[in-house]
């Protein structure tokens, strides 16, 4: 925090020049030296003398060591970087030379290269990868979607994280091998060509289990001390277990044909998280470390195919859609079963609330699957998805509106309303998919829901056109916008949800002229590099 930063180890400093007394009452002390001069050698825009040790008062409150020589001060970087929320390390160039690397933030807007449309990738989702993340338990061998530990650790069904990770959906070329289809007793192991193998650790099975039988992946850990892990998908409804270093995944007991996909990679990376004997060796191994040897099927079943592959995209495409056609509700949403405390006391939803972030996203993947696979119950899912964004928070809908009857869809639907920025521009941006689709391939299916998203769509633009000033900070963009309704102080958004908020303008302003939207973005993009508002 602020009294440190003088620590040991090699230091940043940086220059500070000596003034009488500050021309401006808001003038900042960090005058402009050469940050790459390093606190060690002579005294960069200084007299070149040596340095010695001087405290460094802050605000009358804290102190750090700094470093003085004949005519400057130098502050420690590591107390800048706690201090102003900026980030630096030195860096070695190519031409060798060793620079001090000074940056605002720490994250990058996504420029979108190709217009937008319904039926092409979705922003830069494409690139997420959504079931490595920690807050993932692990993929349902059940459902073949992620379990979210976001706000709960035991794991539940988040719809918007199953959304996300549907987005992965482009098929890469896949090397097959097959079995007889015919019943095994004792267990059929298929050995795999350690030579055609390499790096595809993605398996996709199409198998009837009967009895107690179970699927076995033989993978390959190559180490000093080699190892083989076994990863077990067994008729249980048992989400994840691990014992003796063998990792189980339950699949349900349903019986009848069945296709799994599952990326082994991150299978053992969750397994390898939930098991003390394997945390250390397995939970973070490198995909270059491991490789699918066999598979086997115990005890009584049959398997119809067995394919490898770098990744399988379109099956978790179409794991996410389908999950979202069998859990749609009667009123059209996808409620999420666990609380959430926005602010404890102040901001809380009980288990069972909707959101329009996940409504939106829903939408964009269901219309997504309509084009791709030719399905109508996939088009009419999403449009049954707006039916939330009619029903106001209070009785349990998305919908509100900020003073002055500007309608707002809330990813928070609490009371006090919350205004969160990025949930609400996805929503639009599932209504904005869902009435293009429909009106280009001239629906019938969707019995006037193309016009009423296109309504809720132009109603939500009108008010983020209208409100987005509210969100600029001078220098950043808020989060939402909670100060205003429940008083308490500003939420300022993250680096990573700043560059959201960046790109999903951009996006829109491809989509819509309005200056607005265009200009907030570059200058939200210009707080990046350190620029703020003028001051009076």
């Amino acid at each position: 925090m602020g009294g440190e930063g003088g620590g040991g180890g090699e230091e940043a400093y940086l220059e500070v020049e000596y003034v009488a007394a500050p021309p401006h009452p808001h003038q900042e002390g960090v005058g402009g030296g050469e940050e790459g001069d390093g606190g060690v050698g002579g005294g960069g825009g200084g007299g070149g003398g040596s340095l010695s040790e001087i405290p460094c008062v802050i605000n009358h409150e804290s102190e750090v060591s700094c470093r003085r020589d004949e005519s400057e001060v130098y502050v420690p970087f590591s107390f800048i970087r706690s201090y102003f929320e900026v980030y630096g390390q030195v860096e070695e160039r190519s031409d060798g030379r060793e620079v001090f690397e000074w940056t605002h933030s720490y994250s990058r807007v996504y420029q979108p290269h190709t217009p937008y449309l319904p039926t092409n990738t979705f922003l830069n989702f494409e690139l997420y990868n959504v079931e490595a993340r920690d807050r993932v338990k692990c993929i349902s061998a059940t459902e073949g979607v992620p379990i979210s530990t976001q706000w709960q650790s035991t794991g539940y069904t988040y719809p918007i994280q199953i959304a996300q990770f549907g987005w992965w959906w482009t098929r890469t070329s896949t090397l097959n091998f097959k079995t007889h289809e015919s019943p095994s007793k004792g267990g059929v192991t298929l050995q795999l060509d350690e030579g055609v193998t390499q790096n595809l650790l993605v398996v996709s099975v199409k198998l009837l289990l009967k009895g107690n039988s179970s699927l076995t992946f033989g993978v390959e850990f190559k180490d000093k001390k080699p190892e083989v892990l076994k990863i077990h998908y067994i008729k249980s409804e048992r989400l994840l277990l691990v014992k003796d270093r063998q990792i189980y995944y339950g699949l349900g007991e349903q019986t009848g044909w069945r296709h799994i996909t599952r990326n082994v990679l991150i299978d053992i990376h969750k397994g390898a998280a939930a098991s003390p004997s394997l945390r250390k060796k397995f939970k973070k191994v490198s995909r270059s470390k491991v490789q699918v040897s066999w598979v086997r099927v115990q005890g009584e079943g049959e398997v119809s195919s067995v394919t490898l592959s770098s990744a399988e995209h379109l099956q978790h495409f179409y794991d996410a859609a389908d999950w979202l056609l069998r859990h749609q509700d009667h009123r059209g949403g996808w409620s999420i079963p666990v609380p959430r405390k926005v602010i404890g006391g102040v901001l809380e939803l009980e288990a069972g609330w909707y959101s329009a972030m996940a409504q939106g996203q829903a939408m964009s993947l269901l219309v997504r699957a309509a084009h791709l696979s030719g399905r109508p119950q996939y088009l009419a899912a999403a449009s049954r998805a707006t039916a939330l964004f009619h029903t106001n928070s209070t009785q349990g809908g998305v919908r509100t509106f900020f003073p002055g009857g500007m309608v707002w869809y809330e990813e928070y639907p609490t009371t006090p309303s919350l205004f969160v920025l990025n949930g609400f521009i996805y929503s639009l941006l599932g209504l904005y998919d869902l009435k293009e689709y429909t009106k280009d391939n001239n629906s019938s299916s969707s019995s006037g829901q193309d016009t009423i998203a296109d309504r809720l769509f132009r109603e939500g633009m009108r008010s983020l056109k209208t409100l987005l000033p509210l969100f600029d900070t001078g220098w950043g963009s808020l989060y939402d916008l909670r100060h205003f309704t429940t008083h308490v102080p500003p939420n300022r958004a993250r680096w990573d949800y700043h560059t959201t908020h960046i790109t999903q303008l951009l996006l829109l302003s491809s989509l819509d002229p309005d200056p607005v939207l265009s200009s907030t973005a570059e200058r939200w993009k210009d707080y990046m590099n350190g620029k703020r508002a003028k001051h009076n």
